[in-house]
């Protein structure tokens, strides 16, 4: 149903004179069924992992080398060009300060990082993206997605803010996995990464709205607009929260909806199936699988 459809469907089972639009509507009554459907799909897409809504996202790692200028005890470093830096780069050189972000950019040729420099004079240095910006449509992330798919390694995280600052702040931080965690928008990496790492994880979006060109939205927006919600249960749904909001007695729309949220959860993607007498997986090379027999030493 489009989203007129769906308006006119619940008009008609409340009682209520059904629009001829809805977007455009002045109607108070017509308005606040709009309201409220566009907030049932936006809770509705945090319920679960809904497979239209599962979307992967790919990361490539981005380092480069720079000839820059420092001042013992100085946070400011000058350079030729400060073409590529942004407060999302951090230093990834051996010589410096470990996990120094980049604070500002100041000018074409100055940035201000957020830690005061260790050395001194013309060094070479590598800059290095640490932190990605989450999808533009980012609502959740789907746990234990997150991979290093270049070296076949499953990401550290999601890491504390105890774990990240201990990290960050400890002695010992030293080695070859990237641990992460997400925060201010962004999926935070560290160790700086090299050049041309390719990161991978998956997501819930928060575009649960299907406009008529097929293009995809958080929130409806014209009349023609479709969802990828059964239209059944955006009608329950909506007929229960108008019920709670006009102060009326709602227990019977609730337990239909709540009935009908189980049953399209189970049928949106396929399942496992599950052992009463579970083992461990399969064994590749071992007792289990090599033939007896004699075996050369060379």
């Amino acid at each position: 149903m489009t989203l007129l459809q769906l308006i006119q469907q619940v008009c008609n089972e409340l009682g209520i004179s059904p629009p001829t639009a809805v977007v455009s509507s002045t109607n108070a009554q017509i308005r606040q069924l709009f309201a409220l459907l566009n907030r049932h799909g936006h809770d509705l897409a945090r319920q679960f992992e809904w497979e239209r809504l599962d979307k992967e996202w790919i990361v490539n790692t981005v380092a480069f080398d720079i000839q820059a200028t420092f001042t013992l005890g100085s946070p400011v470093v000058t350079t030729a060009s400060t073409t590529g830096i942004t407060t999302n780069f951090g230093l990834n050189s051996s010589n410096t300060t470990p996990f120094s972000t980049v604070l500002s950019v100041d000018s074409s040729t100055q940035f201000t990082m957020n830690m005061p420099s260790t050395i001194a004079g013309l060094q070479t240095v590598t800059m290095s993206q640490v932190a990605y910006p989450l999808p533009s449509d980012w609502l959740k992330q789907i746990p234990q997605t997150e991979w290093d798919r270049t070296n076949r390694w499953p990401m550290l995280g999601p890491k504390s803010a105890q774990e990240w600052q201990s990290f960050k702040s400890g002695i010992v931080y030293a080695g070859p996995r990237e641990r992460f965690r997400i925060q201010g928008g962004s999926l935070q990496i560290s160790p700086p990464p090299p050049n041309g790492l390719t990161f991978a994880y998956e997501y819930i979006s928060s575009s649960w709205v299907v406009a008529a060109s097929g293009t995809t939205k958080p929130a409806f927006t014209a009349d023609t607009d479709t969802t990828i919600f059964d239209d059944s249960l955006m009608v329950v749904g909506l007929k229960m929260r108008w019920l709670r909001a006009k102060g009326l007695d709602f227990s019977v729309e609730m337990q239909e909806f709540n009935n009908l949220l189980s049953t399209i959860k189970a049928q949106d993607k396929s399942a496992p199936k599950l052992s009463l007498s579970p083992v461990s997986g399969s064994i590749y090379l071992g007792t289990a699988n090599i033939p007896d027999g004699n075996w050369s030493a060379s």
